[in-house]
């Protein structure tokens, strides 16, 4: 049976927490004395109140928390968190359709990056600063931000973590899950602070610099200006920028391992890390060879352009500073290849996940040895663990879930006479949070606006869905879900 009261306890603590971040941004519109302070007021009010209410019905909560509750929590959170975070959009008129303003906040806090604004440079300050934070909250998880600044959540800290938690599963840092998360966030701050500065040196505004830093971080992908990165005309920039979006590609785990306890050795041999870092390497290589030899472009631009443009979108953050739809159509292929792909698993990057594509890989290379060898025991291992059948048939499933919600998804949009590139670039940058897509209605730098309501709400839970891993979200849909145990 569903412990209700924890539920309300638990989204009610989440939303006053969102309540505290829009304040900050409601202090940042008063700093750059803008005008309608209703714009971020009266959704704090809301937050606050609807917070309050809830953590009163759960005022006489249990200590347990089952593991339907802990995948309840994370599905209701993400979707109240996303209801609420529209508000400012439609409160300040910015923007006015509920689709658009709902997919804007669930672009975001998703790390998406996919904006539904036509003039991003009109915005206001305190707006501007709301979409970058929630990338940055949304990057390594709401509940999971949470679990790491409040000392208890109902005793589940466990299951809400493993509901959340991008990959298949990344590695604890200390048997306490919440110093874990206090460890992870740690770093995360470091790591954007550190950004935020290297923005400021390199010509940035503070404020440019403050709202890119939190985006790059979160591999999210929201500029302050409608052209993104390419408004500054800044190689300098462009790459920082490339620098830590790489770095925000890596699992959190092995950063620590990297920065803090300094296990070099450790870290190289990691098994994804390799696999991500071969995929990066030969997309980069192959891409900048076609840009010198097909399009002609020097070498030392096609350098900075292949490494950029493949870690924004290995990383799914989104940047842009060109259209590479005027590409050749090879490299098209292989940016949809790598944003599917995406990076590490317990990084802040959406897609498939290279330890999935690298356990698939491994598992298929055994079953050719199989054939020759039925008699053979083949253990397939990553970083020495091995994969049972149970690991390998879920991973199995996340692929054909995966593709059949793109396909369908692409299906439907279709039918309301989207061209067919387009759909199906637009299915595979929602799914993989990455922003930019591939096609020329939309394409890498066009606003998602000009699509109507239903294709905007298409799009809002197929990003929910890839930042959840598919399952947290699906598994409340299901009737047995719902059934007493």
């Amino acid at each position: 049976m569903l412990n209700l009261p924890l539920i309300y306890k638990a989204i009610g603590t989440l939303l006053q927490l969102e309540a505290l971040l829009m304040a900050v941004c409601w202090g940042i519109g008063m700093w750059f004395h803008e005008s309608n302070h209703l714009t971020f007021a009266l959704p704090v009010l809301v937050a606050l109140a609807v917070g309050t209410m809830l953590r009163f019905f759960g005022r006489h909560a249990e200590n347990r928390m089952g593991r339907r509750d802990g995948f309840l929590i994370v599905s209701l959170t993400w979707v109240a968190f996303s209801v609420v975070g529209m508000l400012p959009f439609m409160v300040g008129g910015v923007q006015p359709r509920v689709a658009a303003a709902f997919f804007e906040t669930m672009s975001g806090f998703t790390t998406t990056g996919a904006t539904a604004f036509f003039d991003i440079d009109s915005l206001p300050h305190s707006i501007l600063l709301w979409r970058s934070m929630t990338h940055w909250i949304g990057g390594m998880g709401i509940v999971f931000f949470t679990i790491a600044i409040l000392p208890n959540m109902g005793g589940g800290e466990l299951k809400l973590f493993s509901a959340e938690a991008t990959g298949l599963k990344i590695g604890k840092l200390h048997p306490r899950i919440s110093t874990t998360a206090r460890w992870m966030w740690s770093l995360y701050l470091a790591l954007t602070l550190t950004c935020i500065v290297a923005y400021f040196l390199c010509g940035m505004s503070l404020f440019d610099a403050l709202c890119h830093g939190l985006s790059t971080i979160g591999t999210g992908g929201f500029s302050t200006h409608t052209d993104s990165i390419a408004w500054f005309h800044s190689d300098r920039i462009e790459w920082v920028c490339t620098l830590f979006m790489f770095l925000a590609s890596i699992n959190c785990t092995l950063l620590y391992l990297f920065f803090i306890k300094r296990r070099f050795r450790e870290v190289f041999h990691d098994d994804e890390l390799r696999c991500f870092l071969t995929i990066f390497i030969v997309s980069a290589i192959a891409i900048m060879g076609i840009q010198m030899y097909a399009d002609h472009i020097d070498f030392a631009t096609a350098l900075r352009s292949s490494l950029f443009n493949m870690a924004t979108l290995q990383s799914t953050t989104g940047f842009t500073v060109e259209d590479f739809m005027t590409w050749h159509p090879t490299i098209w292929l292989i940016l949809t290849v790598v944003s599917i792909v995406g990076a590490c698993a317990g990084s802040t990057s959406g897609g498939l996940k290279c330890v999935r594509v690298l356990i698939v890989w491994r598992l298929t290379k055994a079953e050719f040895k199989k054939l020759l060898h039925p008699h053979a025991v083949l253990p397939v291992r990553i970083n020495h663990t091995t994969i049972t059948s149970p690991m390998a048939r879920t991973v199995f499933v996340f692929f054909v879930v995966y593709f059949m919600l793109i396909m369908l998804s692409t299906f439907c949009m279709v039918a309301m006479n989207l061209p067919l590139l387009d759909a199906f670039g637009l299915a595979i940058s929602s799914f993989s949070n990455i922003g930019p897509s591939m096609g020329h209605f939309i394409g890498p730098l066009g606003s998602w606006g000009e699509l109507n309501d239903t294709m905007l709400w298409i799009n809002s839970f197929l990003m929910l869905a890839g930042r959840l891993e598919i399952f947290s979200l699906l598994l409340p849909l299901t009737p047995a879900f719902w059934r007493d145990e």
